[in-house]
């Protein structure tokens, strides 16, 4: 594998586990391959020939000698972007809808009935995110939730008549785009700071059991 002898990287078990896990997690191409010890153009090499591979086998044409490791390897490499897609939707989600336990706290309290004491558990549940519903709907349906369909709407002319021409309405709903993507950027960057801080406070609320 070394650069010196001319060898390029191996696709094999450990290498392509490091890598899918790591975009599993959201990790993109270009930082995930580091972590797994190739370059990023020889991930997207081995995708290609995946690609290459599978075009052939629906063309009908005779696989190549090979070549079905790295189309496999695609297979895989795409299974596990989706799931960390979807994780990151459902965490979302989870966020939109609320009613999930964010703190657990146990004491000892007595019995008002036979004045014994006992052990109390008490929850303090997320409250749903309006926030959060309003980014994964722009996110999934842009084209009727998102900043710039909005835009559109109040750029048009109003209905009855013919309205007074807009002077760079393109500019702005660009601008408005490039906005909207900037704000989804560090809306998911706080809900995923706010995941990890509830992950936490549960693991050290459990302990108290």
């Amino acid at each position: 594998m070394s650069s010196r002898s001319g060898r390029r990287p191996a696709l094999e078990p450990e290498v392509e586990k490091r890598l899918l896990d790591a975009v599993r997690a959201g990790v993109p191409v270009s930082d995930a391959a580091p972590m797994a010890g190739v370059h990023a153009s020889t991930v997207y090499r081995w995708l290609e020939r995946g690609e290459q591979e599978q075009q052939r086998i629906e063309a009908g044409q005779r696989a190549k000698a090979g070549e079905r490791r790295f189309r496999e390897f695609r297979d895989r490499f795409m299974r596990a972007r989706s799931e960390g897609k979807a994780q990151l939707v459902l965490l979302v989600r989870k966020a939109a809808q609320g009613g999930h336990v964010v703190r657990e706290r146990t004491r000892v309290a007595r019995d008002p009935e036979t004045g014994q004491p006992q052990l109390v558990t008490e929850r303090d549940f997320a409250q749903p995110d309006w926030r959060a519903a309003q980014f994964l709907l722009a996110c999934l349906a842009p084209e009727t939730f998102g900043r710039a369909a909005q835009a559109r709407i109040e750029l048009a002319a109003p209905a009855g008549g013919e309205g007074p021409a807009v002077s760079g309405a393109g500019e702005d709903i660009d601008r408005l785009a490039a906005r909207l993507a900037k704000i989804r950027e560090e809306f998911a960057a706080e809900l995923l700071e706010e995941a990890q801080v509830i992950d936490a406070e549960l693991v050290e609320g459990g302990g108290a059991d």
